[in-house]
């Protein structure tokens, strides 16, 4: 009979870990205020054995890549070079003062391998306040955009390399993916552009093809350019020749 009831305690030890586990990602968030500025898709993949000690040490990252992706947007190049040399060599900036609150979307711990997706929300008045110290300041920002893009992928490979090509376009300041299906997405992005030519070079140079939707306000279609693709074939014209590839740059 003892043993039956140590063997149950142990059992519900064990489960009462795994809802917790699983129940942490909805409920692990600080308070959230009104006047913060959120910066998304903060993906984090560490090593570690411990999910307490893994959740600790990836908010901690998560806030110090969020600023660098705010400053990078809400600072000329000049500055944010000068700036994030001073994060990155100052052992008493207390970052944590910058944060109103933090979401983790998700986490998942799999053997020592620690993931998680975190929003991290951001106090403008502090940040400002101190890069005031440092003779910095916010850049007029009024060109930001807020565009629909629907992305069309062949398979998860492409859409990988799509969303990679997406991430290294300077002008996307923040991006959300709204859906996902096998073949298309249709994501949400914070563009920095003056105009729409100035769009269209920035994504060709990332080898992302860009279509204006008709009748869609800011929508566009979005996909890998095909340096295979036959060009004479896409004019429908007849050819005996040799497919050539045509280059964008």
């Amino acid at each position: 009979m003892i043993k039956n009831t140590k063997y149950f305690m142990q059992i519900k030890k064990l489960l009462y870990g795994f809802i917790l586990f699983f129940c942490i990602p909805i409920i692990d968030n600080t308070v959230i205020a009104n006047d913060s500025f959120p910066v998304d898709n903060i993906y984090i993949d560490i090593i570690s054995q411990d999910i307490t000690l893994a959740r600790n040490k990836a908010t901690k990252k998560a806030i110090l890549i969020g600023l660098e992706k705010l400053l990078s947007w809400k600072l000329n190049n000049k500055d944010y070079k000068v700036i994030n040399l001073k994060i990155k060599n100052s052992e008493n900036l207390e970052v944590k003062n910058f944060v109103t609150g933090y979401k983790i979307h998700y986490e998942v711990l799999s053997n020592i391998n620690y993931k998680a997706d975190f929003s991290v929300f951001y106090n403008l008045k502090e940040i400002s306040s101190w890069l005031d110290s440092h003779k910095i300041y916010f850049h007029d920002n009024s060109h930001v955009k807020t565009m629909i893009l629907n992305a069309n992928f062949k398979n998860f490979k492409n859409w990988r390399l799509l969303i990679t090509n997406l991430k290294n376009i300077d002008e996307v300041i923040e991006y959300n993916i709204l859906s996902i299906f096998y073949d298309n997405a249709l994501i949400r992005a914070s563009i920095n552009v003056k105009n729409e030519s100035s769009l269209f070079n920035a994504f060709n140079k990332s080898r992302i093809d860009i279509q204006k939707i008709l009748n869609v306000h800011n929508g566009y279609n979005i996909s890998l350019i095909d340096l295979k693709k036959d060009s004479v074939e896409s004019l429908n014209i007849e050819s005996k020749k040799e497919p050539s590839i045509l280059l964008t740059e």
